[in-house]
């Protein structure tokens, strides 16, 4: 960037320089905000449509508010934080946006003090808003501070969103904010009651028009002007009760909120004066922003996701390999290709998702079986209870769910599912290291909440054709099944290992050798492979690989004699150790091998978040790729005989 390309913006030092701009210049550092944001995602990669739709409400919100020194804001979900991390001092640095070792795609405080909280997911702002404001309140030297929540309408369907609203709006002497960013999509088109509710609301403006320019009429009237103001909200407020229900967003007012709107998002003199007509209130009020995502991005070519996301064109340096070959079909179109062969044979099958038709590539599925595929929203509790509800009454339902999302839905799998013994088929995309999203969405704990839950079965496919085998054993078993796999492409079809057939709780011995044994999990087992090979021409020691298929249950037998005959026998898994497949072995081989336990040694994930950048550059951070994991193999290895040269003497 330069200071030709973007004036207003080089010469903008802190947003505090916002507060004294008039309307006028305010659009123009908004224009050159969404320009700035259109030319650096469009090259590097990132969340492109929802940013662009809230460059002017993030202009608005700096103008009036004053964030950092005296009022906390909390963006939801926060990949529309994009124009609020470029006012905030990181526009230097947008270029390594969700780069390893760059700024990350979401707001986060190591970051800058004017993000308040590391957030991924949705539904959440409202809550964190309230804690600040209750925090605050009853405290005279903290009466003016502002807790302001930024939600979507998409996040807005998910539980804790109406939990909080619920509650929140019982405190009416509390300084909460919420600002509800109603653009009608969230990944693509919002679903729901609640969705067309607000798209009766947004058609119904006519009376809102009316009375605000009536206000600000009254509000200018010398003397009397702010008593006249009061005796209107007053008004206001009775005669909600006797207009449509629709007309004026009388959902947020039974819920204890000042409802103000709706307006238009994209008026910064409509977002300001809705701001500092609200300032004065000492409770809970809601303003209710329509806005356009993708606004100024190829306005004049529809796109169903609103370009949600962008790719990016910059060139990127040769990620290093996560093991040979890879570079076949995705796991996400394999696994949505045999949903729809097993819907095409079986009536009773059922598919579900939670505001991720794309993102778990079940658009075409929708596309075949429409009434057999529900996109419940940003809601994976009633996913989970649903899916249960489903099969109990004799449905095969599928629940694709990203790894980390289905963390939201816990209580449902547990309640609803593993205590009912219904046979769910979980679909867990996104499992492992995720890449650009980072910490937020890394899918790394759920073997960990899974496998402590009786009845479930847990399964990892080595590569696309072992995930269609898989589907189909989970769909035949009669109780809760999980089936976890990675983002992105697995080995090509010509390199697939040959498979044996497949049986729960069966694993399968891919390598011989009698130096030691690597029992992996998932797509590692092609990285063991590949660690073998370079032990064996480094060194000449020949290493058994095995598929372990199934972290729930184990194949005892075969894990089981490998422990017993071999030296050392390492688990490599794309988890957390804590709770994992490796933990799992270990637990197996003390309760039946109890002399043979100094024999393991676990490869996974450290007990520490890591954050965004390549799936690669991640590994390795951890100690997982290729060139780590062959030399701590071959450390141990050397360790292990030195061990037993000792023991002999």
């Amino acid at each position: 960037m330069t200071t030709d390309e973007y004036p207003l913006l080089s010469a903008l030092e802190s947003p505090r320089q916002l507060r004294g701009m008039d309307t006028p210049l305010l659009y123009r550092v908004a224009d050159e905000v969404r320009a700035f944001i259109i030319d650096s995602v469009t090259r590097t990669g990132g969340h492109l449509g929802a940013g662009l739709g809230v460059v002017e409400l993030t202009m608005a919100l700096f103008s009036e508010f004053q964030f950092n020194d005296q009022d906390k804001l909390v963006w939801d979900v926060g990949h529309q934080c994009y124009p609020h991390k470029i006012l905030t001092g990181r526009r230097d640095e947008f270029a390594s946006l969700r780069q390893w070792g760059g700024l990350s795609g979401f707001p986060d405080p190591a970051e800058s003090s004017y993000d308040t909280v590391k957030t991924g997911h949705g539904g959440t702002s409202i809550s964190t808003a309230m804690g600040y404001a209750l925090a605050w309140r009853g405290r005279p030297e903290d009466a003016e501070r502002k807790s302001v929540a930024v939600i979507g309408d998409g996040s807005l369907q998910e539980g804790s969103a109406f939990e909080a609203l619920n509650h929140g709006g019982t405190y009416r002497d509390m300084n909460l904010v919420v600002v509800l960013n109603d653009n009608n999509m969230g990944i693509g088109p919002t679903v729901g009651a609640m969705s067309k509710y607000l798209s009766r609301v947004r058609s119904s403006t006519w009376l809102n028009d009316r009375l605000h320019a009536l206000q600000r009429s009254i509000k200018q009237i010398p003397g009397i002007g702010e008593h006249l103001e009061d005796v209107l909200q007053r008004w206001y407020h009775s005669f909600q009760g006797v207009i449509p229900q629709h007309a004026m967003g009388i959902i947020f007012e039974e819920l204890g909120f000042f409802y103000y709107g709706p307006i238009d998002g994209h008026d910064i003199d409509a977002l300001r004066e809705a701001f500092r007509a609200t300032q004065w209130m000492r409770r809970p009020v809601l303003i209710h922003a329509v806005t356009r995502k993708g606004r100024g991005y190829m306005d004049d070519v529809p796109e169903d996701t609103c370009y949600h996301a962008a790719p990016g064109t910059q060139k990127k340096s040769s990620p290093l390999i996560e093991y040979p070959n890879q570079g076949g079909p995705s796991f996400t179109s394999t696994f949505a290709d045999k949903a729809i062969e097993l819907a095409e044979g079986d009536d009773k099958v059922v598919v579900l998702t939670a505001a991720m038709l794309e993102g778990t590539g079940l658009k075409k599925f929708q596309k075949l079986f429409p009434e057999r595929c529900i996109d419940v929203g940003m809601a994976e509790q009633h996913a989970v209870g649903l899916a249960s509800g489903l099969a109990l009454a004799g449905s095969h339902p599928i629940c694709a769910i990203y790894s980390t999302f289905l963390q939201r839905g816990y209580d449902q799998v547990f309640q609803e599912v593993a205590l009912q013994n219904a046979p769910v088929m979980f679909c867990l995309d996104r499992g492992g290291l995720v890449g650009a999203d980072g910490a937020t969405h890394n899918g790394v704990f759920d073997i960990a909440y899974l496998r402590c839950l009786p009845n479930f079965v847990l399964m990892a496919p080595r590569d696309t054709a072992e995930l269609v085998r898989c589907m189909d054993l989970a769909i035949a078993h009669d109780g809760p099944t999980a089936i976890r796999f990675p983002r992105g492409a697995g080995v090509e079809p010509d390199s697939c290992l040959p498979s044996a057939p497949f049986e729960i709780g069966k694993g399968e011995k891919v390598a011989e050798g009698d130096d030691g044994c690597i029992v992996a999990y998932g797509p590692q087992v092609y990285a063991a492979l590949e660690v073998r090979r370079r032990i064996a021409e480094d060194s000449g020691r020949e290493l058994a690989v095995v598929d372990a298929r199934f972290a729930k249950p184990l194949d005892v037998e075969l894990i089981g004699a490998e422990v017993e005959r071999q030296p050392v026998v390492f688990t490599l898994e794309d988890h957390v150790l804590a709770g994992g497949f490796g933990s799992a072995v270990a637990e197996m081989v003390v309760e039946r091998y109890r002399q043979r336990a100094s024999r393991l040694h676990h490869f996974g994930l450290p007990d520490r978040y890591i954050d965004h950048g390549s799936r690669a550059e991640q590994l390795a951070s951890a100690g997982l790729d290729l060139d780590s994991l062959t030399s701590r193999v071959a450390q141990r290895l050397h360790e292990t005989k030195q061990a037993v040269r000792l023991a002999a003497r």
